[in-house]
């Protein structure tokens, strides 16, 4: 028997990472198992096995098999690999050698960069993805980076070919772990990463996260994206919105499309005037506050970067000890959307008439029509000032609706919003409720608002309710300036709100990601430090 060269392989969905594949030039009489493997005399601890197509773990190969060979191997054109093989079977080891030249184009992307991590993403809706945002954590050995933000490169691997292209991406929160070092742990750097990426519909491929490289340059990528302003009132912008944040709390204040600067998507009336105004709550005798109310909240980070802008606060709502809230925004390079994620922790037991969220409060100059997709998948609208008004409830609609929008019939322009996510924990009291609907509202403006618990409006409205101690929600969804589209049939105009929907809801796939096995990690399995032993590997 002897191994035979297929191919020198790129990455792709089903081997993503370079490889050597061969194959047996003959069927084997007995079962053997693959115990070693080794490149240019060193061990390779990273290969699999194939038996008429299959992998199969432990990498042994079957009788009478098509029997395959996949080695991890960090070749280029030119290159040339000695191999050597040991198979156990019944007769004892053997030993399988060859010498195997790299004649293929697209090897390894760069050897400046010593090691790569994978990540196969994967299209599922049967949607074109372009320049969709992925976020990404990784931990790596200490020693193998020391800074990240220099070091680390993303590449995307064409699948027609194997060629590696470096894309932009934005490298931040790191953190190293450094406490010991043994058996069970070693010192660990754990780095986040961010890029946008391109896949077409119902298709995989591959991304590789390059690091290792002491002598990088942090690289210098081009970006849409500009932060100015001092304080909390940022501007930040985009190829397609400027959004102005309120000087002293930091919220939403006004969001202005590139391609229509003359509309302002504002509110200036009431409190401070934000556009996003929630999380907010109302417990008699205290008066009803927003997060919008804050003024300088104490905690008040900012990550900027080519790839995305991200801006969070986190404080208790003014004159409400008993209640902690955050909220994060996000922006993103050559991306429509706006990202808001909320979180509303009880911390004391609380009594209140209302607690809401998912606001988006805007003046009559630029919009006064609405349209939803309601649950029944069906797209319903109205004109605003058709309903009832303040301080009646104009409408109610079912908070699971998928999107809706402010717009202006006669402009064409929209303010939408895609309703991604709501979900509340109560942890003791029972089962945790709240209001199934979202409701529109005007008078001297417009707003819609997600009640959490709300009796104000009620016909009891003096009621008072319970929220208990350790009751938490978290609610995220994304603003949307666009342009209405022209069409005989008024439903159909907002398939772009409706695209949109469709890929946030179900974003790209991520497989978790595959490094080389380092040569520090243990042959056998370390069970974890437990109170008492127990034999996991027993059937």
């Amino acid at each position: 028997m002897k191994l035979e060269k297929i191919i020198f392989g790129y990455p792709t969905p089903e081997a993503p990472y370079y490889h050597l594949k061969l194959r047996l030039d003959e069927a084997p009489e007995c079962e053997m198992t693959l115990v070693e493997v080794r490149v240019n005399g060193v061990r390779c601890r990273d290969f699999a096995a194939a038996s008429n197509g299959h992998k199969l773990v432990p990498a042994r190969w079957l009788p009478e098999a098509k029997c395959e060979l996949y080695v991890r191997l960090d070749w280029q054109k030119g290159e040339t690999f000695a191999v050597a093989v040991d198979l156990q079977s019944d007769e004892g080891v053997k030993t399988l050698e060859g010498s195997y030249t790299a004649e293929e184009e697209n090897g390894y992307w760069n050897k400046g960069w010593r090691y790569y991590a994978s990540h196969v993403l994967k299209e599922t809706s049967g949607r074109n993805r372009v320049q969709e945002p992925v976020h990404v954590v990784l931990g790596l050995y200490m020693d193998r980076i020391q800074n990240p933000e220099a070091e680390i490169r993303v590449v995307e691997i064409d699948p027609a070919d194997g060629h590696g292209t470096e894309i932009r991406s934005q490298v931040y929160s790191s953190t190293t772990w450094d406490k010991w070092q043994n058996i069970n742990c070693q010192p660990t750097t754990t780095v986040q990463v961010a890029f946008l990426a391109d896949v077409p519909a119902s298709t995989e491929k591959v991304f590789l996260i390059f690091y290792g490289n002491p002598d990088a340059k942090k690289p210098e990528y081009p970006t849409d994206l500009k932060l100015s302003g001092q304080g909390y009132g940022l501007h930040v912008e985009n190829a397609f919105y400027t959004v102005n944040l309120h000087k002293e709390s930091g919220s939403i204040d006004e969001i202005i499309p590139k391609n229509r600067p003359e509309l302002v998507y504002c509110h200036h009336l009431e409190t401070n005037g934000a556009l996003q105004w929630n999380p907010g709550i109302y417990a008699p005798p205290k008066t009803w506050m927003h997060a919008s109310d804050w003024v300088y909240p104490s905690n008040f980070t900012v990550i900027a970067g080519p790839i995305f802008i991200m801006i969070k606060r986190n404080n208790p709502i003014v004159d409400y000890e008993e209640v902690d809230c955050s909220l994060t925004y996000l922006f993103y390079s050559n991306n429509f959307g706006i990202t808001v994620e909320s979180n509303i922790d009880v911390t004391q037991d609380l009594d209140v008439v209302a607690l809401r969220n998912g606001s988006v409060v805007l003046n009559k100059e630029t919009t006064g029509d609405f349209v939803w997709k309601d649950v029944d998948h069906t797209v319903k609208n109205v004109h605003i000032m058709d309903l009832p008004r303040h301080p009646v409830k104009g409408m109610v609609f079912d908070a699971r609706t998928p999107w809706f929008a402010f717009y202006n019939r006669k402009e064409g322009n929209a303010l939408g919003v895609l309703n991604l996510e709501f979900s509340g924990v109560r942890r003791e009291g029972g089962l945790i409720e709240w209001e199934p609907y979202y409701y529109l509202h005007w008078g001297p403006w417009f707003y819609v608002s997600r009640p959490i618990i709300y009796t104000f409006t009620s016909n009891n409205p003096q009621r008072v309710m319970h929220m208990t101690a350790g009751t938490s929600f978290h609610e995220r969804y994304q603003l949307m300036p666009f342009e209405v589209e022209k069409g005989e049939n008024e439903y159909d105009r907002f398939d772009a709100l409706e695209n949109a929907y469709a890929l946030a809801s179900e974003p790209l796939s991520k497989t978790a990601a595959k490094f080389d096995t380092d040569a520090r990690v243990p042959d056998e399995w370390v069970p974890p430090i437990l109170v008492s032993h127990f034999e996991e590997m027993v059937d």
